[in-house]
């Protein structure tokens, strides 16, 4: 192992132990399965807000995106713009009302307020096995994105660093829930922000500047500094369609994750929420854009260098990039932004994925069980989901890029609907937001499996989520209203 390997390597030591002192110090707080799974409602909008982006950004964007954007060129920052108007409309349009219902029902996941909100046991266990298994793809894409950098910066084989990179998310996500994941996060936010930034100056830099670099990649080709034109054929395949395709399903999709409602829904009161959304909406500006031009730009500063990224696999273009262009201190504070950023998102999902399958899938089996057991449970269970996306990133099933957008698009077109005539529609029933969840989930499905790109322009969040708010609309005024007291109480 070179000089080189050993400092990254000795950088990863002193993140476990970082991380495994906040799970140590985190444990003490966890009382009740309330305290693991929302922290009890008592989590600050500062902290939030960090979390936040945090949680929506990871090294899916810094690795699988920005290698991507290398070759689509600067392009892909459009992208990045509608990131922070998602984050207004999350946390000004949608998190008020969630977060009272949150508190009004005392639900502890996703499916649950899902389950509260209707009165009906049967969403939430839909809800939760839908969840549970589509979160997977995304997991596994970040366990990918995470080992690639291991695999090529410290010389590991790459199975052990999904290996290792599980070990890190069990490290502090058994001991302490909620609590523990949004502390880390809210230390892993502003790491992964001073990286990106910093590695967009030197890029810059190295490029002689703003106008030399853009000049630079146009010498390159024309395309890499002007956005696709439009296809020359409607249903055939073009760059035009996918950069269309990923900004409403990057952007606007996050309204609908269960992993991001629940940091917009969970925050203490309104001063905090105000906080965070301008939190939120400032890193959710600044961490894409800076992520997306970094992309682009490492295709004009590796050429002279002898690596050409077109035709290469975007999962490893970006460690590569750290690898052959820039000294060593500059890959330590990458190294540094990538865990920070993988580990974010991971353990948002895997908190998740365990919340839900324990609370929403078990507990309604086992209604006698005490709040210690199901605590006890739910941690095993958080072992078992990282065990499980572990095994499945070792044998790298997809790009980083088309696990996540396959995540993003299924699950937004399932639960947008729902989410929606939850907060805004006083007549909505169990009959409209079970019908808007199941015919959005599965046009989705049935698109993504016989007219999804290259087949089609047109991606399956198009049809999803419109199907799903129509129905979930529509089939309301169908069933009947829920009883009178159940709706006051929900709309003051």
């Amino acid at each position: 192992m070179s000089d080189y390997s050993l400092l990254y390597a000795g950088i990863l030591v002193v993140y476990m132990i970082a991380l495994g002192s906040i799970g140590w110090y985190g444990r003490n707080k966890v009382k009740s399965c309330a305290d693991w799974y929302v922290g009890n409602f008592q989590i600050g909008g500062i902290i939030m807000g960090v979390a936040f982006f945090a949680t929506y950004f990871s090294a899916v964007l810094m690795i699988g995106f920005a290698g991507s954007a290398s070759q689509w060129g600067m392009s892909a920052t459009v992208i990045g713009m509608w990131h922070p108007v998602a984050a207004l409309i999350a946390f000004g349009v949608f998190a008020p009302s969630l977060a009272r219902m949150f508190k009004k029902l005392n639900a502890l996941t996703f499916s649950e307020f899902l389950s509260l909100r209707f009165k009906s046991q049967a969403l939430g266990s839909a809800s939760s096995l839908i969840t549970s298994v589509f979160i997977i793809p995304y997991t596994v894409s970040a366990f990918i994105a995470m080992a690639s950098v291991f695999s090529i910066l410290i010389g590991i084989p790459f199975w052990i660093g999904v290996l290792l990179s599980g070990a890190i998310i069990a490290l502090y996500v058994f001991s302490g829930g909620l609590f523990t994941v949004t502390i880390a996060e809210f230390i892993q936010g502003i790491v992964m922000l001073v990286a990106v930034v910093v590695i967009l100056i030197v890029c810059y830099t190295t490029l002689g500047g703003f106008l030399p670099a853009h000049q630079a990649l146009a010498d390159i080709s024309a395309s890499a500094v002007s956005f696709p034109a439009l296809p020359s054929s409607f249903w055939g395949p073009s760059l035009w369609a996918t950069m269309i395709g990923l900004t409403a399903v990057m952007g606007f999709g996050m309204l609908a994750q269960p992993q991001l409602v629940i940091r917009y829904a969970t925050i203490c009161n309104k001063i905090n929420l105000k906080r965070a959304l301008l939190i939120a909406v400032l890193g959710c500006f600044i961490f894409p854009l800076a992520a997306y031009s970094y992309g682009a730009l490492s295709r004009a500063i590796l050429l002279p260098l002898g690596f050409d990224v077109i035709g290469k696999n975007p999962n490893f273009i970006i460690p590569t990039f750290m690898n052959l262009a820039f000294p060593s201190w500059l890959v330590a504070i990458f190294l540094a932004g990538v865990l920070c950023a993988a580990t974010s998102t991971i353990d948002a999902l895997v908190h998740m994925s365990s919340g839900t399958i324990t609370r929403d899938l078990i507990l309604p089996f086992r209604p006698k069980w005490t709040d210690k057991r199901q605590l006890r449970l739910t941690k095993v269970i958080s072992l078992a989901v990282t065990l499980i996306a572990c095994t499945f990133a070792v044998f790298q099933p997809g790009l980083i890029v088309q696990l996540a957008a396959y995540t993003w698009q299924v699950l937004a077109s399932a639960f947008m609907g729902p989410i929606i005539i939850a907060i805004f529609y006083r007549r909505a029933n169990k009959i409209g937001a079970a019908s808007g969840m199941i015919a959005g989930f599965a046009a989705a499905q049935l698109w993504y499996l016989f007219l999804n790109p290259p087949i089609s322009v047109i991606y399956p969040f198009f049809i999803g989520v419109p199907v799903s708010i129509i129905l979930a609309f529509a089939m309301s005024r169908i069933g009947k209203p829920l009883d009178s007291e159940h709706i006051k109480s929900l709309f003051p």
